[in-house]
């Protein structure tokens, strides 16, 4: 048997394997890679944009005990004068996010995190609605893709010679059979060196030996990182400040005015307040964390994991990029369309590759 003979059968096994669940996990990350823009619209996130500061901390505190009590208050987003405010709460079994008018801190949108159709499409991507074991059917699917899709580049390859014009294109007037075949072989080959690099992405993720390899040959984990911590009162005061929490959030979002900026709720004595300074369009490499004394509003300095992002390691930048670049979004919005049209490509291929093995089959047996 020949190389190439190989290669096919192992391309075809593959595919006749994983081709259902590649399809569903493909789609299904199509529609998600969309997902900023379906939240603003699933969890009403468009405000009407006022000349006004952004109402408090203390008043957004004031609206989740008014509406949702039971809601365990962790962190509020501050955006853009078009957008809500954006508050995690954690509850049990679960988490909500809270979308608050920035001007008046009126509750617009309570959103638990384990429901919704944004959130079946996540889960369906990530896990197959399967919980823990649908995560490690997904982790395994994406592996064996890799070489799906390598043999399937092969494959594609002419027997002899250089690729011709025809490898390039669709003949969109050719016979049903001749169209389904360069859908999958075409397009295929188009959409395969992006779709490598989602699923190398997506391997990252699924594997921690992968992660641990990485982590060692860059050196991190020989990296001592300080934990910061709020100094406890002499006065005996142990209550969170909202005075502080308040002057910290009207000074960062009037200083990164064009930035998005989140703040953490202290939960434990010596806690800090945790600041994360957002630019959306520049990806997870360019936030920048900042740290205060939940008591008196100093900032705190030192070398933390979580820091300015000119500090961070070579670890930590890979480890960024993998978001960045498995969504598309390293390149902007032409990066995500890529992505997006890249995996509804990926999502035809079992199907019209399906096609083409059925109609061998039936020539065969005729």
């Amino acid at each position: 048997m020949s190389f190439r003979k190989f290669l096919t059968k192992i391309h075809l096994f593959l595919g006749l394997s994983i081709g259902l669940l590649f399809t569903i996990i493909s789609l299904s990350g199509a529609l998600y890679s969309w997902e900023p823009e379906l939240s603003r619209i699933a969890y009403k996130q468009d405000v009407d944009a006022k000349d006004s500061p952004f109402v408090s901390i203390s008043q957004v505190r004031n609206t989740l005990q008014k509406n949702f009590p039971e809601g365990d208050f962790r962190t509020a987003l501050y955006r853009d004068p078009e957008s809500s405010i954006e508050v995690l709460l954690y509850a049990p079994g679960t988490y909500y996010l809270a979308q608050l008018n920035p001007y008046t801190a009126e509750l617009i949108h309570l959103q638990d995190m384990n429901k919704g159709w944004l959130n079946s499409i996540k889960k369906l991507h990530r896990n197959l609605l399967l919980g823990n074991v649908g995560r490690e059917i997904v982790h395994w699917v994406t592996l064996l893709a890799l070489p799906l899709l390598i043999s399937g580049l092969v494959i594609w390859w002419p027997i002899r010679g250089w690729p011709g014009k025809s490898n390039f294109r669709i003949n969109w007037y050719g016979s049903p059979k001749r169209k389904n075949r360069d859908l999958h072989t075409v397009l295929g080959f188009y959409a395969t060196w992006i779709l490598i690099f989602a699923i190398i992405t997506g391997i990252y993720w699924g594997f921690s030996t992968v992660r641990e390899t990485i982590k060692q040959l860059s050196g991190e984990n020989k990296m001592n990182w300080e934990s910061p911590h709020s100094e406890l009162p002499d006065t005996g005061q142990l209550a969170v400040n909202d005075d502080v929490l308040n002057r910290l959030i009207a000074e960062y979002h009037k200083t990164f005015s064009e930035s998005e900026v989140r703040i953490s709720i202290p939960h434990e004595k010596d806690d800090p307040i945790h600041l994360s300074v957002i630019e959306p369009k520049k990806g997870i490499n360019a936030i920048d964390h900042y740290y205060h004394d939940q008591y008196t509003g100093e900032q705190i300095e030192g070398h933390f994991l979580n820091g300015l992002s000119s500090e961070r390691s070579s670890f930590q930048k890979i480890n960024g990029m993998v978001y960045d670049i498995h969504f598309g979004s390293i390149l902007g919005l032409p990066g995500r369309m890529l992505v997006f049209f890249a995996a509804l490509v990926a999502a035809s291929l079992p199907i019209t590759g399906f096609i083409i093995w059925s109609g061998k089959k039936y020539s065969l047996a005729k």
